[in-house]
């Protein structure tokens, strides 16, 4: 295989291996291939890692724990410092791997998948430095320990930054991993993984194993010896992941999307927000689990929410995802881009009234994966596009009486995960904020990268734990109360 350093484009990355054991490239399983959306041509391919290759992977960090786990944690914490500073220095390439592999716009790839996870890095290391690792209850000496090996089942659509979150904390807590990446972003996986071999982890402490769900995670997740999964990914593969783990009543922590609400009060400045949240709930072109893509806002001010929404759409710059100008790239693929057009068709059927946008294919030289957006309005609360996540551009106005039919409307959902509330009282958005049945709100347009202590989980149907933090890395831990 052509190892990533040595390409001097990202047209021609070779064949991946089925997983980085070590120090070794396992070659066995089919090809998959890794197809560039924006260009629509294959760029690379990995293999599928079956039950042997991952019995290997996970008996590897299995003799890498105890070693790993009596590591001081000032180490630990070190190691991550390093690999922080590696992926500063690597990160355009990283970024550009990440634009190459999915489509997203250089823009973003670098403020979230290279200045973004090395932050993520840094606060981890923090909250190991300060986390409560030994503690006395009631006469007892409570200690957090390592949880074991850590499953860590990461998506494409932001691939470095949820490998960093997931990592790092494991890693802070004493744990070894074996990580699956999405299968169509492995190559940004294995220079992740360089740059904390290069930092100084043990080869044995984080493996890579490639691979589709229903193969490669299935059977990691099912592993016996696998104490902790933490997966995130669709309701569907959720329930998947928790279920196989069950059978070896493996931990899990599961981040399964949202539909989330921002709530916009009638005192907030319309000029100011309606461009931010339509930037939220569009962001990546709608492929985040926190996009903000039910707009909950106050009917008073329709018209002239309306006419904001168009001008803001307007704004917005598709095209080549490496060109620094370019605010939106195409979805991850064009069976994605298909899925989302059947959504849009499906909503315009029921009646649906289009406040902006067309919501159509955009033909962009030979790219089958562009999707305009488009924010439906006059839906029922029942309506699929109100209901489902739909992972691409595509967002619903709710309007709303009063601040109590607001706060119903943002809660009438199945999802959990985030939410926005705005207003010029601060106050006031707080005390909205705390009646939202969801598992981080953003006042007044904070993201969430600006945070990168600040738990990140869901409820409901967005699944249950917490990455980031201390919180993040107390999941990976486990109570050992020693009386005496």
């Amino acid at each position: 295989m052509t190892t990533i350093g040595e390409v001097g484009t990202l047209t021609d990355l070779g064949i991946g291996p089925a997983a980085l054991i070590e120090d070794r490239e396992v070659s066995a399983g089919a090809p998959i291939p890794v197809i560039n959306p924006f260009t629509d041509r294959e760029i690379g391919a990995t293999r599928e890692a079956g039950e042997t290759v991952v019995d290997e992977a996970v008996a590897v960090a299995v003799g890498a724990l105890p070693a790993w786990s009596q590591t001081p944690v000032a180490q630990r914490t070190a190691v991550l410092r390093a690999t922080a500073d590696l992926i500063d220095r690597r990160g355009e390439r990283i970024a550009a791997l990440v634009t190459a592999e999915m489509g997203m716009p250089v823009m973003l790839s670098t403020a979230t998948q290279q200045v973004l996870p090395a932050t993520v890095l840094r606060a981890t290391a923090d909250a190991a430095e300060s986390f409560p690792w030994e503690e006395t209850s009631d006469g007892a000496t409570v200690r957090r320990v390592a949880g074991g090996v850590v499953a860590a089942i990461t998506p494409w659509n932001m691939p470095v930054h949820q490998i960093i979150a997931k990592v790092a904390a494991a890693l802070a807590a004493g744990c070894t991993v074996v990580l699956k990446p999405a299968e169509a972003t492995p190559f940004d996986a294995a220079l992740v993984r360089g740059c904390f071999l290069d930092a100084g982890l043990p080869a044995g402490a984080l493996t890579i194993v490639n691979g589709t769900g229903p193969v490669t995670g299935q059977a990691l997740a099912a592993h016996p010896d696998v104490a902790h999964v933490s997966f995130t990914g669709s309701v569907r593969g959720g329930k998947a992941v928790a279920a196989a783990a069950a059978e070896s009543l493996a931990r899990t922590t599961l981040e399964l999307g949202g539909k989330s609400p921002a709530v916009v009060l009638p005192d907030a400045d319309l000029d100011a927000v309606v461009p931010r949240i339509l930037a939220s709930g569009l962001v990546n072109s709608g492929q985040a689990c926190n996009a903000t893509t039910r707009l909950v806002m106050p009917s008073a001010h329709a018209d002239r929410i309306e006419t904001l929404i168009d001008a803001a759409l307007a704004r917005f710059v598709f095209g080549d995802p490496t060109a620094p100008e370019t605010t939106h790239g195409p979805l991850a693929s064009a069976a994605h881009a298909r899925r989302v057009l059947d959504h849009i068709d499906q909503t315009r059927r029921v009646g649906a009234r289009v406040i902006a946008g067309t919501g159509e294919h955009l033909d962009l030289g030979d790219c089958r994966s562009f999707v305009s957006p488009i924010v439906f309005g006059d839906l029922d609360p029942t309506a699929s596009a109100v209901r489902e996540e739909i992972f691409g551009p595509v967002l619903v106005v709710q309007y709303y009486r009063d601040v109590a039919d607001a706060i119903a409307l943002a809660n009438d959902s199945q999802y959990g995960l985030s939410a926005e509330v705005w207003s010029a009282e601060r106050d006031l958005a707080i005390d909205v904020a705390k009646h939202l049945d969801v598992g981080q709100i953003k006042v007044n347009g904070v993201r969430t990268r600006e945070r990168p202590a600040v738990p990140f989980g869901g409820l409901k149907n967005s699944g249950y734990g917490r990455e980031l933090g201390g919180a993040g890395i107390s999941e990976f831990t486990e109570i050992q109360a020693v009386m005496a």
